[in-house]
């Protein structure tokens, strides 16, 4: 979300953009490739590639903001170096998101600077959740206030989990309810990795849908 944030407050300073979300999601490296040059924009403009139109070497000593979200392993920073040194242009910008901090050492032949992105406070964690359960500025019921603080100590400062949890509680007004939903996130604590514990706690308001 905030390379997102980042590249839409930047591109217009670049010649060539391009952003290519989730990485790990894709088969191998040729296909996060095959997307880079698929996706790629001139002026705000998304090119076709072709012999007449244009080529993977029209990038040579020209602008490029260009975004890899999720990357895992060294394949994804070995492509990374070659589409720079394609580029060859010291004023582009390449920005990568990973989980994984190994990736990080990875990337010092590229004059790399890390942002650790920490988790929410307990302010910011609370304002995220109140503006999805109790939107337009909209008061809690007494009930349901004292609930607030402690189901937000439970998604544990994850923006995404504060949401999902926050959105789903928007049209509950039984205390029980409630109840129920810290309960569940509770539970969730004894996940010790944290991807699978993101999982369970977004479980929360999954598992509480109903068949349509």
């Amino acid at each position: 979300t905030l390379a997102k944030l980042l590249f839409n407050e930047l591109c217009a300073e670049y010649e060539y953009t391009c952003f290519v979300s989730r990485c790990t999601d894709m088969k191998n490296t040729k296909e996060i490739e095959d997307k880079v040059y698929s996706s790629m924009h001139h002026l705000g403009k998304q090119l076709t590639q072709g012999v007449e139109k244009w080529k993977p070497t029209d990038l040579r000593q020209q602008t490029l903001l260009l975004v890899l979200d999720d990357i895992d392993n060294g394949s994804h920073v070995a492509l990374l170096e070659d589409i720079a040194s394609k580029n060859d242009c010291a004023n582009s910008r390449y920005i990568v998101t990973s989980k994984d901090k190994d990736i990080w050492n990875s990337l010092d032949s590229l004059d790399s600077y890390v942002f650790d992105v920490k988790l929410l406070n307990d302010e910011s964690s609370t304002e995220l959740f109140m503006s999805y359960a109790f939107p337009y500025q909209t008061k809690p019921s007494p009930s349901l206030e004292k609930w607030v603080p402690k189901i937000v100590n439970k998604c544990d400062g994850l923006p995404l989990t504060l949401e999902v949890i926050g959105k789903y509680l928007k049209t509950k007004v039984s205390e029980s309810i409630w109840i129920q939903r810290f309960q569940a996130l509770d539970e969730a604590e004894n996940v010790v990795s944290l991807d699978e514990k993101l999982w369970a706690k977004l479980r929360v308001s999954y598992d509480r849908l109903g068949s349509q």
